[in-house]
């Protein structure tokens, strides 16, 4: 409203009113467009004529493109989606207004506003409230009603009716004077000598402003100073709280206006005046709330109800001012405790809920990243190992026929784990054992014939038979592969053995003896740097992923080896700190956590990936 001539918009006002909208409709609706949306601080206006009788049917008004001032009219732009428009007249016919606020999520949220306009064929006003208006709805919705009976095609009958109207809109005449006054107090003071003095149906007039809980007395007309704790200046006092507590006009001769409230202060006030008729009217700020009052008093006679509703009007259009000047005169601490108060509102207030709370879930996020703590645990690959171990060999080239045994099993001293195959050195036994025979008969027929080079020949041969065969027996015997000892077989699957063809010194089985187990870690090359002896950490094993084991890293192998696609890794020796248990066996694996200490959660999830775009950069 700052922006608005005052002069100009009462003289526009008072014209539209004296018009009758069936000479010119287009014209008529352009110019009531227009000031009902810079009257009611709308984004837009339109009027619709109900042309059904059963179910509601809305006709569009034709608004012309420019106002009788060349003013452009902005049309009003419907949602696609607006089921609720039928239900919304039909309620503002029957209460006289009615009231819908769309609740899109992510989207914006204007209310919408129909007010019943006092026509002969029923007709009613749309606004368009932006969202950030929402406090001052109660004051929008007085100032669209003060102007719905502007649009009156009904017929006279009274003569002095456009008299009455012009009687009761020149009270806003004051308004300049009331904004050229730049002290509230000075405000104040020009409101209640104007009123009294404009005005033939008040003959007194008194303001008050809120203070904390209560209204305080600011001025009395034809009063430059009075006693602040007199009675009938706290009688004043009360009927003025006792409208702004109930946030309502209260007109004593007019019981529309009393009926259901309460009144007492007023009827008290009213007998120590000695009065007619009063009436209290309360001013409310840029956030809907009560900031003053205005009480009016007549002594001899009524006052008459276009007063107080052109009064209504003309303090909805000054309540911004005394709003800023109430402001203007607080101290710093209550201009702080304001300001904070709206951002506190607009922070925590129950708009755009979900993305406040996605904005306060990620600042939380941000913050702990950056001020909080994790523990930083250097993560690897690990497997058990003893180094109480035997690799098994093949004594003698041939065929694997059986396997007794395989990977994981345990295995006694002296069991057979494999069996070769046997035939081959079976024949060979049969042949050396003919031939043993046929040089003994040699050695016998030698030595009946008394020939002593026949027979040590013959004797000689039979002891390289007798050679032969001890070491085939050998081998027949190692056909049997056997445990060097009571453990575990680690290395040599029963399916790769079966039926393979051998050669001598192939590795078959790997057996390891149950005891002085120990734990070794393959750490990546970008961590073995936080790697020191005496660390300690937890080794989860794969079978066991609930039940992590205690270790303490023992010796570190300063030789990286080649970890595959992973890169180069570095062999760590850790010491288990628990008592090794009966199914623990060597070759298990795991993953183990050296415990680091703590560090920032954004530098424990981030320095990989720092590192890396380093070395992408790094020229």
């Amino acid at each position: 409203m700052a922006a608005v001539n005052i002069n100009e918009f009462i003289s526009r006002l008072r014209a539209l009113r004296k018009r009758n909208f069936h000479s010119s409709p287009e014209v008529f609706w352009a110019d009531f467009v227009n000031i009902a949306e810079v009257l009611c601080l709308a984004e837009g206006a339109h009027v619709f004529a109900i042309t059904g009788t059963g179910k509601v049917a809305l006709q569009a008004e034709v608004v012309a493109a420019e106002d009788s001032l060349g003013h452009p009219v902005s049309p009003l732009a419907l949602p696609t989606e607006c089921e609720w428009l039928p239900e919304l007249v039909v309620r503002s016919v029957q209460n006289g207004f009615a009231a819908h606020h769309d609740k899109v999520p992510l989207q914006a949220k204007p209310h919408w506003l129909c007010f019943r306009l006092t026509t002969q064929q029923p007709r009613v006003l749309l606004l368009k409230i932006a969202e950030e208006n929402h406090t001052r709805l109660g004051d929008i919705v007085l100032r669209a009603q003060l102007i719905a009976d502007i649009a009156n095609d009904r017929p006279e009958t009274r003569s002095d009716s456009n008299n009455d109207s012009n009687d009761a809109l020149s009270l806003l005449s004051i308004m300049p004077e009331i904004y050229a006054a730049t002290p509230l107090a000075l405000s104040a003071y020009a409101l209640v000598n104007s009123l009294v003095s404009q005005c033939n149906d008040i003959d007194l007039a008194a303001i008050g402003w809120q203070k904390g809980e209560y209204i305080r007395i600011e001025c009395i007309s034809h009063f430059d100073r009075f006693e602040e704790k007199a009675d009938l200046v706290k009688l004043y006092e009360a009927a003025l709280e006792e409208a702004a507590d109930q946030h309502s006009v209260l007109h004593l001769s007019h019981s529309s206006t009393t009926d259901g409230m309460i009144v007492l202060a007023h009827e008290q006030l009213r007998r120590e005046l000695g009065c007619d008729d009063l009436a209290t009217l309360v001013i409310f700020g840029n956030e809907g709330q009560p900031i003053g009052s205005v009480l009016i008093v007549k002594m001899k006679g009524l006052i008459d109800t276009g007063v107080v509703h052109s009064l209504t009007f003309m303090l909805s259009l000054l309540s911004s001012r005394f709003d800023d000047l109430k402001v203007k005169e607080d101290g710093l601490w209550k201009r702080f405790k304001r300001r904070t108060g709206r951002i506190l509102e607009t922070l925590v207030g129950p708009e755009w809920l979900w993305t406040k709370v996605a904005t306060v879930v990620l600042s939380s996020a941000m913050l702990w990243l950056v001020f909080g703590s994790l523990s930083f645990r250097v993560e690897s690959n690990g497997e058990f190992l003893t180094d109480r171990t035997q690799l098994i060999n093949a004594s003698q080239d041939g065929l694997v026929i059986d396997v007794l045994a395989t990977v994981g099993d345990s295995v006694e001293r002296s069991q057979t784990l494999l069996t070769l195959e046997k035939q081959d050195l079976l024949l060979q036994l049969t042949e050396l054992a003919a031939e043993r025979q046929r040089y003994a008969s040699e050695e016998d027929k030698a030595r009946a014939s008394n020939d002593i080079i026949e027979t040590e020949i013959a004797k000689a041969r039979g002891a390289q038979i007798e050679a032969r065969s001890t070491r085939v027996q050998r081998m027949l015997e190692e056909t049997n592969i056997t445990s060097p000892f009571a453990g575990v077989i680690i290395k040599g699957e029963r399916k790769d053995l079966l039926g393979a063809p051998i050669r001598k010194g192939d590795a078959l089985m790997t057996v390891a003896r149950i005891e002085d187990i120990y734990l070794q870690l393959l750490v990546d090359e970008r961590d073995i740097h936080f790697i020191e002896l005496g660390d300690r950490g937890e080794f989860a094993l794969v079978s066991q992923p609930l039940s992590p084991l205690a270790f303490e890293v023992e010796k570190i192998i300063p030789i990286a080896v080649d970890g595959g696609q992973k890169g180069a890794t570095f062999q760590i020796k850790a010491k288990l700190l628990e008592a090794p248990q009966n199914w623990w066996r060597p070759g298990m694996t795991g993953v183990a956590k050296v415990d680091k200490g703590d560090a920032a959660p954004y530098w424990i999830l981030g320095r990989k990936s720092y590192n890396q775009l380093r070395l992408l950069l790094w020229w």
